[in-house]
């Protein structure tokens, strides 16, 4: 059975109980740009044992929030609260109101809580990601600095002001999706461009579906598909499975500190179906990589990461979280080998004066 089709199946398959998503509204006011309106749509888990982070979510051109339903239900079927912002919905779009919108939302998240039926039940880390318009409002957002742990897009398109422009403000991991049929908003001059912006990102991916389109992540019949009258390439249930076979694994390894996230990710790699290229500086195979005289080992749990000193001298090993918390440092002395414990996930480490790599602590 090919990869991709088995993926499919597991979505059918999730999709049969996605009747316990709930759905509510919120009405979010943002006083410091005269009291701007940002409604809201959000899907959450019926069982509410969070607290969940949050995917912040920028619709397309001329779409709206609940034309992404499939998306939303299945991002929640994994943990997640999404919220599907309802601003620029009309001909006549504020790409730069448009990613402070989705900026705005995180910051109240994480100041505020937002409170209502959902008081408690966020963790207060953010993924901001988006289709199309949504895409590159996304990569706008960064503008305003938000409090955010991943980006991510869509088929994403060039804005004005430009997403491109704004890329080099991202540190934060970033994941760019692309289809190969998209003649939309085309891959070469786009997708890749947008991806390649966020030259700072600490860990990057740029997936290329095969026979993928520009509508494929919505749900089928909305205004989109007019703009691919007559394509012959994926249908929206097979484009939709790629894309979660990679984003939630892109979610859980940097919104949950799942170190599997980035394994799996790298195994989607290997499909016929999907093209990987992910920077991340992260050696994910056990086994021993040598930096800068300091060698790591991958080793099964309960061992985990283990640094050996084969240098002439003490050496200060730092590891942050990639989302800027959770610093630890340790000095590693002549022939030392050192295990870091009560840690799990990706870090970033800066070992002496070598330049920084993402490690796995499992």
């Amino acid at each position: 059975m090919k990869k991709g089709v088995f993926v499919s199946i597991i979505l059918v398959l999730t999709l049969n109980v996605l009747g316990q998503a709930l759905e509510t509204e919120w009405a979010l006011v943002d006083s410091d740009r005269n009291d701007r309106q940002v409604p809201c749509m959000v899907w959450y888990p019926s069982n509410n044992s969070g607290p969940y982070p949050t995917v912040i979510f920028a619709h397309g051109f001329f779409l709206a929030p609940d034309d992404y339903e499939g998306l939303a239900e299945a991002i929640v079927s994994e943990g997640y609260v999404f919220v599907s912002i309802a601003t620029e919905q009309g001909f006549a779009v504020d790409h730069e109101a448009y990613g402070q919108d989705l900026a705005f939302v995180a910051e109240e998240i994480t100041t505020n809580g937002v409170g209502g039926i959902l008081d408690g039940a966020l963790d207060g880390r953010i993924a901001i990601g988006g289709h199309s318009m949504g895409g590159g409002a996304s990569w706008l957002s960064a503008e305003s600095n938000p409090p955010v742990d991943v980006f991510f897009a869509l088929a994403p398109a060039e804005t004005n002001p430009s997403a491109v422009a704004a890329g080099e403000l991202i540190e934060a991991p970033s994941m760019v999706i692309s289809g190969t049929n998209d003649f939309v908003t085309l891959p070469a001059t786009q997708h890749e461009p947008i991806y390649e912006s966020a030259e700072n990102s600490i860990c990057s991916a740029f997936i290329s579906i095969l026979e993928g389109g520009h509508c494929g992540y919505a749900d089928p019949g909305t205004l989109c598909d007019l703009g691919e009258i007559g394509f012959q390439g994926l249908s929206h249930d097979e484009q939709l499975a790629l894309s979660l076979s990679v984003l939630v694994p892109w979610l859980d390894a940097f919104l949950k500190d799942d170190p599997g996230g980035l394994e799996i990710l790298d195994l989607a790699g290997e499909s016929s179906e999907l093209e990987l290229n992910l920077l991340c500086a992260l050696d994910l195979m056990e086994g021993v990589l040598d930096h800068g005289g300091i060698e790591i080992f991958y080793r099964d749990p309960p061992y985990g990461l283990t640094l050996w000193n084969k240098t002439n001298n003490q050496v200060q090993v730092t590891l942050w979280s990639v989302y800027g918390s959770g610093v630890v440092q340790y000095t590693l002395g002549v022939n030392e080998k050192w295990t870091p414990v009560g840690l799990s996930g990706v870090y970033v480490m800066i070992a002496g004066g070598s330049a920084a790599r993402m490690v796995l602590i499992r």
